[in-house]
């Protein structure tokens, strides 16, 4: 029984650092690559327009340059459009941030 609990406590421990926390259309932070990265807005960069959007939701890919916005679109009958573009195209910001980061004094 004691080997079980901790076989079940490291495979839970491995789910939790490996991937994203929750359902990406509903969560904006992943917890091991991007632990502290919340983003509200977005800038998609189409040749010489810029377009700036709400996001609801984002995943980037370890494996390619590409990335995925889910964004507020009133138009639509869900409300949200997806978006799955390279990541040079678009620049992602959060004007308002919950907190600062600790930044080390470099100088």
């Amino acid at each position: 029984m004691k080997k079980l609990f901790i076989l079940m406590f490291i495979l839970g421990m491995m789910f939790i650092f490996v991937g994203c926390q929750g359902d990406y259309y509903h969560s904006n932070r992943c917890v091991t690559r991007d632990t502290n990265h919340t983003f509200t807005k977005a800038t998609i960069i189409y040749g010489t327009t810029n377009v700036v959007v709400d996001v609801v939701g984002w995943q980037d890919y370890q494996s390619s340059d590409s990335i995925q916005l889910w964004v507020k679109d009133p138009e639509s009958h869900n409300g949200v459009k997806v978006i799955y573009t390279h990541l040079n195209n678009v620049i992602l910001e959060n004007p308002q941030p919950e907190f600062l980061p600790k930044f080390n004094k470099l100088f």
